[in-house]
């Protein structure tokens, strides 16, 4: 009996280390695939719309059944970031659900929202190799190229555009919004590798390259005519400067460039110069933009707790505004309001379209992203691909919570690019902490 139960016991051994080895095979392939899909998608994301969608849908698939894998190897982990992420996910279910204006586009809007937090979800749960998060992350602003050149080439060769466009990005603002959170990554790549001594660059291809990128990716931000977002990507070339550059030398050029660039902008009357002198002369200095807010504040009466619901703003009528006013006691005045298909506020749009609680959840969201870079700024100059890492996360941050003053930030490709950012930095951060 003694016997049998020895070689019983080391059959069940042999059974678990197989099982065990069997699951380790399977999430290699697993990794493959999720880094495979993860580099089309980026690739695809500003270029083409149904390949994005179909390799964002095969990445998630591998990373989610990494995760079972993981889970049931009881490896499982779990941080402040995720409960984040499914605050994010829960809340806006239930404004999905208890939409004020239900049975109209708030599920299309839900599954938007899910997709860009699923990609900084799971994503901030990968684990990579140092090479990887630089190729990722190089990959995502290099992608960046050809629909601008093909954009610029449309709007100032052949003008079939009437503003610039990066190709599956669409909207001028929209364009404009990715742009940016761009130029902040490249600038701090730039960043990363510049080194200034005795006066002279050190002329390397892998300092050059980032620097005429960040140069093209500002010029053309002034291209783009979109002011809100150049005026955070003044902010943001600025404020890199400052905090990544290596040396006091660094900081000046950087800041010394940028602030010539922005006379020169404005000493050549460029277009976007002129739109905003246009627009002052008008006295429409926020493009009808305090009208609209009007509508939001305005519509979120109806629903104030969970909201109207995801993508249904564009569905409020002119009467139902003048109901809410009148059934106040108020004069309706119709000149006060101006109608589009959103918000042109990132914190209006969650206010309207996800409630108080919605609202509540993009200020946690905000500052829980900016506490993180805080934190891990100390860390950031140890080496290059903290540099750029960090950098390309605080821009996400700058642009999505900055330009969101003015329009509806995070939402379709930058909502996407803004995840990818922090769900890479999340990720570095993590796994450096388990080393």
């Amino acid at each position: 009996m003694h016997k049998y139960s020895i070689r019983s016991k080391i059959t069940a051994l042999k059974s678990l280390l197989n099982n065990e080895l069997d699951t380790m095979r399977t999430k290699n392939i697993l990794g493959v695939i999720d880094l495979f899909m993860l580099s089309l998608m980026i690739v695809s994301l500003p270029s083409v719309e149904a390949p994005k969608n179909i390799f964002l849908v095969l990445y998630l698939v591998a990373r989610i059944l990494t995760e079972f894998l993981t889970f049931n190897q009881k490896k499982f982990h779990w941080s402040h970031w995720d409960s984040m992420f499914l605050t994010i996910v829960v809340t806006a279910l239930l404004s999905t659900i208890f939409a004020g204006m239900p049975h109209l586009e708030e599920w299309k809007g839900y599954k938007v929202l899910l997709t860009a937090i699923l990609t900084g979800w799971l994503l901030s749960r990968a684990r990579y190799t140092k090479e990887h998060y630089q190729f990722l992350f190089k990959l995502i602003v290099l992608s960046t190229l050809p629909p601008l050149i093909w954009g610029l080439y449309e709007y100032l060769v052949i003008h079939s555009k009437e503003s610039l466009e990066i190709h599956s990005v669409g909207h001028v603002n929209h364009s404009a919004i990715y742009l940016v959170i761009i130029f902040g990554a490249a600038l701090g790549w730039f960043l990363s590798t510049l080194n200034i001594k005795k006066e002279t660059l050190q002329k390397k291809s892998q300092t050059i390259m980032p620097g005429m990128l960040s140069l093209l990716f500002f010029i053309s931000l002034i291209i783009g005519m979109s002011r809100g977002a150049f005026g955070i990507g003044v902010i943001l070339g600025l404020s890199l400067f400052i905090l990544l550059g290596k040396n006091k030398k660094n900081r000046l050029i950087g800041i010394v460039s940028i602030i010539g660039i922005l006379l020169l902008a404005f000493f050549l009357k460029t277009n976007i110069v002129q739109k905003q002198i246009n627009n002052s002369k008008s006295n429409n200095v926020l493009a009808y933009r305090d009208r609209v807010w009007n509508v939001s504040l305005e519509a979120s009466r109806h629903s104030p707790l969970l909201g109207i619901g995801l993508s249904n703003f564009h569905f409020i009528s002119l009467d139902q505004i003048k109901r809410s006013v009148e059934d106040r006691g108020e004069t309706f005045d119709a000149e006060k309001y101006y109608f589009q298909g959103h918000s042109h506020n990132l914190y209006l749009s969650a206010l309207v379209e996800r409630g108080i609680l919605g609202l509540i959840v993009t200020f946690i969201f905000m500052l829980a992203w900016m506490t993180s870079l805080i934190k891990t700024f100390r860390q950031a100059k140890r080496s290059s691909e903290e540099t750029f890492l960090w950098a390309g996360s605080f821009s996400a941050w700058l642009a999505t919570f900055g330009i969101g003053l003015v329009n509806t930030t995070f939402h379709h490709e930058h909502a996407i690019l803004a995840c990818l950012f922090l769900g890479l930095y999340v990720s570095y951060t993590s796994a450096v902490k388990e080393v």
